[in-house]
């Protein structure tokens, strides 16, 4: 029996190592866990806190909005020794690369998180390459959805604003029109020759000129006319100002 018993310890120690060691990595492995629950926590504060940020101008676009982290960003935010509060940094824009903060309430911590977000939006986009001065037919374009962030200049979102307009630039297939190549019908440039129609009590006069500064239907427009003399009057949709004496 003794030497049953003797026999018998080293298997009976082999499992207490054994079990304190499974029991060690338990209690390691615990706050590990924890610690990422509460990184998770604090990057799903950051994400709401952006997606509040862009929804004012996403609701305007008509987008949806999806926010992304770098994978460092997570144990960066893991690094609080707090449940952190998001922030938005002062400047930041509603979508494309940008920071959020992070930062604790009851101590001096914070950190800026980078991130990556989108605003998907179905737009008109280009079929075929345009030249300036092209004027915008409806088989140019079709809708498509495009992420906002990758055309930080803009982009025409209402395709009511493409009807009867022409192009100041060149512009490429798979494009989405910049609202600053994009030229409303009827729009009137420093330089064009114009019609003016000069209104009184009692009479109406034509004459013509050219135009001094650039104005949309509805617009104040200056005109200096073949006399030399300069008024100014209101474009209207014929592409003629019409000048009250």
């Amino acid at each position: 029996m003794k030497r049953l018993a003797a026999a018998a310890m080293p298997w009976i120690c082999a499992l207490c190592i054994s079990a304190a060691t499974a029991a060690a990595s338990f209690a390691v492995a615990a706050p590990v866990a924890g610690a990422a629950s509460a990184a998770d926590a604090a990057l799903e504060s950051a994400r709401q806190a952006l997606a509040e940020h862009a929804g004012p101008a996403a609701q305007a676009a008509g987008a949806r909005i999806e926010v992304r982290f770098p994978a460092a960003a997570r144990a960066r935010a893991g690094l609080a020794p707090c449940a952190p509060q998001a922030f938005i940094v002062p400047g930041a824009r509603p979508w494309g690369r940008t920071t959020v903060g992070l930062r604790c309430t009851d101590r001096r911590w914070q950190a800026r998180i980078p991130a990556q977000v989108s605003a998907y939006a179905k737009i008109p986009v280009l079929l075929r390459p345009l030249a300036a001065g092209t004027a915008v037919q409806d088989s140019d374009w079709a809708l498509a959805e495009v992420d906002l962030a990758d055309w930080p200049r803009g982009a025409v979102a209402d395709a009511g604003q493409l009807a009867g307009a022409r192009v100041s630039r060149p512009l490429r297939t798979g494009e989405p029109v910049p609202p600053d190549a994009l030229v409303a019908p009827g729009r009137l440039d420093a330089g064009d020759s114009v019609q003016v129609i000069l209104v009184g009590r009692g009479f109406t006069v034509k004459a013509t000129g050219k135009a001094l500064n650039a104005a949309n239907p509805g617009q104040s427009a200056r005109v200096q006319l073949d006399s030399g003399r300069t008024v100014a009057g209101t474009l209207r949709n014929d592409h003629e100002i019409e000048v009250g004496l």
